[in-house]
């Protein structure tokens, strides 16, 4: 009996042993600096997926506004069909517009240049003569693209000579003289050289009514044509 007594009290302290060293194995695994570490290594990947998808959405937003500045290059629309062209202007010049219609036609003497709204196009356009020889070039080129929409040439036996858009007087100057006589919206202009004259064109519109007023670039008169 002493010995059953003494094996039973074995067993017991040894499980008691072993209970001892899981709990203090388990605690140890739960206060060890690795488990601390490793506990929020979910949220950091989160965080960084949601870092790539902002990177992400970023560069989708940088292409859509890309493609729109493009689909608004190639539309020719910068400018509204109501614009006043005393108050704004078209992303070509017509500086620019002139050496365009020039490397078209390979040449010649720019006559005329016309700026106003092509109702069929529906945009802002150029309209350039360009003489080369005996052939008369007419020009069209979009006003905000630069393109060349359309050439149209006829054949002609005038001596036409070049206009200058500065000498010997200016747009700028020759749009003052104009605001003198009308004070409507400035829908189109022109300047061309006519009866050996070089003069400005300047079309007003003001509560449906049009006025037309020219400005002669070296006797400065200028006349209005209701």
């Amino acid at each position: 009996m002493s010995t059953v007594a003494g094996l039973a009290a074995l067993t017991l302290a040894l499980a008691g042993c072993g209970g001892s060293d899981s709990e203090s194995g388990s605690d140890e695994a739960q206060n060890s600096p690795a488990a601390s570490e490793s506990a929020p290594a979910g949220p950091a990947e989160d965080d960084d997926q949601s870092a790539a998808t902002d990177d992400d959405t970023d560069d989708q937003d940088e292409q859509d506004d890309e493609k729109k500045t493009a689909a608004q290059d190639s539309s020719g629309q910068g400018l509204s069909a109501d614009a006043d062209l005393a108050e704004d202007s078209p992303a070509i010049s017509a500086e620019d517009a002139i050496k365009k219609a020039k490397e078209k036609v390979g040449g010649g003497t720019v006559h005329s240049i016309e700026l106003d709204w092509d109702d069929k196009d529906e945009a802002w356009q150029y309209d350039v003569s360009v003489l080369d020889g005996k052939t008369d070039h007419d020009v069209d080129i979009d006003a905000e693209t630069g393109k060349v929409v359309s050439e149209d040439t006829d054949d002609a036996d005038d001596k036409e000579q070049a206009i200058d858009l500065n000498d010997p007087m200016t747009f700028d100057d020759a749009l003052k003289r104009a605001q003198k006589k009308s004070d409507g919206k400035l829908v189109s202009w022109k300047l061309e050289f006519d009866d050996d004259k070089q003069e400005y064109q300047f079309d007003f519109e003001k509560g449906g009514e049009d006025t037309e007023v020219t400005v002669d670039t070296e006797s400065k008169r200028v006349s209005v044509d209701d």
